[in-house]
């Protein structure tokens, strides 16, 4: 069945083991995501099946919210547990007025370096293959935002704990190897668990091991969206896949176009200067 899928994805699997489980059970291979997590990390997987996975571009550019574990005393080359010891430390005095400086000077970053292991590419190569090839590559900082970053369980036996709301492609491992540096102590990521996605929770979410079914259909979400009334005699355009412009509407988020009857005829997104369709509803 098509729609938004929420899922709660356990330690272990990488996201694409869950698509490749879920194609299974839906017996499609029409499915994809809004977002990766590392095998590492836990939590909410965002997934669109059939038509849904139309709001693919759309869903990544969301904010996405975590709690995370930082644990002081050793660094890796993947910024989190699972990667290659670095540096390592033993004797280590640290507060917790030092761990929030860092966290205010982390929070006010508009720029990050991204992992050398991630998928991002350079040259046409993913950086983590130049890593594994022992090859140096120049890595560009890439523009995020940290719209909130606030200590959840303070500072004990060398890792505390923290909640963090971040833009699109922001890597919490780089954060939390960036407050190691900052505080002049090896660091890294030791737990990762994704609680929210733009408007979806982790509370809304299935484990693989329910009877899985759409969180949203396509009507729902739809039903969720601003609404945008149209004409009559715009129905069958909108039905062919016409662009709407500033006539319609000036609102910045996704919309749904309705017809004055209350019929769901389209999802649109904002593009440039006009919108444009992203998914065809109804007959």
């Amino acid at each position: 069945m098509e729609g938004i899928y929420l899922i709660d994805k356990p330690e272990g699997m990488t996201s694409f083991d869950v698509i490749r489980h879920l194609r299974k059970i839906l017996k499609t291979k029409e499915i994809g995501h809004a977002g990766t997590l590392d095998p590492m990390a836990t939590g909410l997987l965002v997934v669109l099946v059939g038509r849904a996975t139309k709001l693919s571009n759309l869903m990544l550019n969301k904010t996405k919210t975590y709690e995370a574990e930082v644990t002081f005393g050793f660094s890796t080359d993947t910024f989190d547990r699972m990667g290659k010891m670095t540096e390592q430390v033993f004797d280590i005095q640290l507060t917790q007025k030092e761990v929030d400086l860092a966290l205010a000077h982390i929070k006010a970053q508009t720029s990050q370096k991204p992992p050398i292991y991630s998928a991002i590419k350079v040259d046409g190569k993913k950086l983590y293959e130049y890593a594994r090839a022992d090859m140096e590559i120049e890595i560009a900082d890439k523009d995020i935002t940290i719209y909130d970053l606030q200590t959840t369980k303070p500072l004990n036996d060398l890792s505390f704990e923290c909640m963090i709301t971040v833009s699109k492609g922001t890597y919490i491992r780089s954060i939390a190897n960036d407050i190691g540096v900052y505080l002049g102590v090896p660091a890294h990521l030791s737990k990762l668990r994704r609680t929210k996605s733009g408007e979806f929770s982790i509370q809304d979410a299935y484990t693989l091991d329910f009877n899985i079914a759409p969180a949203y259909t396509l009507n729902a979400y739809a039903a969720s969206l601003d609404k945008v009334i149209v004409e009559d005699y715009m129905k069958p355009l909108i039905k062919n896949g016409i662009r709407l412009d500033d006539r319609q509407t000036t609102i910045e988020g996704p919309f749904t176009a309705v017809s004055k009857t209350g019929e769901f005829l389209a999802i649109y997104q904002k593009d440039v200067k006009d919108y444009k369709p992203i998914i065809q509803l109804g007959d």
